[in-house]
């Protein structure tokens, strides 16, 4: 691998984008798309890649594991858990590592009002909490696990299909009483 190679993986591991990482290390924009497609079917490129890939993964504790546990977190998040048993809020440092992984915001709004010398006093607060999105979790670890794809029929290639057959008259046209088929 020359310095135009490395600097082309490393822009590539950055962005994604092996057109922007091409022009990046150097080569045409004219072509730059097929610089990148071409580098990236490199097998020392390839090798750079899955090095960084795992230095990576190993510095900031990055693994399949950890990532199906935090989609965990959402998919099986329950509100109950979160608050106490007067109904109110639990404190954010009281929440449990599940909870507090499935939480995207937690927002604050203090309602203002007056006191009886017309003084501006704080009478309540509203808190906000905004959730990951659920469904979209179960999603994604259902279609990780293979759970949607034994379930599918309809991505099965041998699915029969249901073909209704309608007679019609002579004029093309469905009258009442025209008799229906299903093949």
């Amino acid at each position: 691998m020359n310095d135009n190679h490395i600097r082309f993986a490393d822009k590539y591991f950055e962005k994604g984008d092996a057109a922007e990482s091409a022009v990046y290390a150097g080569f045409s924009s004219l072509n730059a798309k097929q610089s990148g497609y071409q580098l990236l079917k490199r097998e020392d490129i390839q090798a750079y890649l899955s090095d960084m890939r795992e230095e990576y993964q190993l510095k900031y504790g990055v693994n399949k594991d950890r990532i199906i546990a935090e989609y965990a977190k959402i998919a099986f998040f329950d509100i109950r858990n979160i608050y106490d048993v007067d109904g109110g809020l639990v404190h954010v440092k009281q929440l449990d590592d599940n909870s507090a992984g499935a939480i995207c915001s937690i927002k604050s709004t203090e309602e203002w009002g007056e006191d009886d010398d017309g003084n501006r006093i704080i009478t309540g607060i509203n808190k906000e909490v905004k959730i990951f999105d659920k469904i979209r979790a179960l999603q994604d670890l259902g279609k990780h696990l293979g759970i949607f794809e034994k379930d599918n029929e309809q991505l099965n290639p041998n699915t029969k299909k249901l073909i209704i057959k309608i007679n019609r008259n002579e004029d093309n046209q469905i009258k009442p009483g025209d008799s229906i088929s299903l093949d």
